[in-house]
C-alpha cells in the first residue's frame, strides 16, 4: 500500500500551518520531556557511543527522540486525516472566496478609531480616580 495524500493540493495552506504546530509542538514537548529526564538524573550514564564523533547517546535523549517521533507521526496522520483535511481545505477556500477583506484605507480609519477610543477611555479613568481619590480624602480628611 502506497502512501497518499488525501486531496493533494488542496489545502496546503492550511495543511502546512497545522503541520508546523503541530511540528514545534512535539519539539517543545520533546524539549521538556528531555528536561524533566535530566532533573530525575536519567542523563547519567550513556547507552550508545556513536563512532567517529565520540558522542555518547543516553536515555533522556533516545526517549526525547521517541516522543518527537511520535508526535510527528500523529502529525502526518493529522495532515492525511480526511474529516481535518475537509475542514482545512474547506476553511481555507473559504477565507478565499467567501470573506470580503477590508481595504488598507478601511483598516487603517478602523485601527485609528480604537487607538482614539483607548486614549479617551485611559484619560476617563485617570481622570475619574483623581476625582474618587480627592473625594476619600475630603470624606476621610488624609488629603
Amino acid at each position: 500500500m502506497a502512501f497518499r495524500l488525501y486531496k493533494e493540493g488542496q489545502g496546503s495552506k492550511a495543511r502546512g500551518v497545522v503541520a508546523v504546530v503541530v511540528g514545534c509542538l512535539g519539539l517543545l514537548a520533546a524539549t521538556g520531556f528531555y528536561d524533566f529526564l535530566l532533573s530525575r538524573g536519567y542523563a547519567e550514564s550513556s547507552l550508545v557511543k556513536v563512532p567517529f564523533f565520540n558522542w555518547s547517546i543516553d536515555f533522556a535523549s533516545l526517549a526525547a527522540i521517541a516522543l518527537f517521533g511520535l508526535v510527528v507521526a500523529f502529525g502526518v496522520w493529522l495532515y492525511n486525516h480526511p474529516k481535518l483535511s475537509d475542514f482545512l481545505i474547506e476553511t481555507e477556500n473559504e477565507l478565499k472566496n467567501k470573506v470580503t477583506w477590508p481595504t488598507k484605507r478601511e483598516t487603517f480609519t478602523n485601527s485609528l478609531v480604537v487607538v482614539v477610543t483607548c486614549v479617551l477611555l485611559t484619560i476617563w479613568i485617570v481622570v475619574a480616580d483623581g476625582v474618587f481619590d480627592f473625594v476619600k480624602g475630603v470624606i476621610y480628611g488624609t488629603s
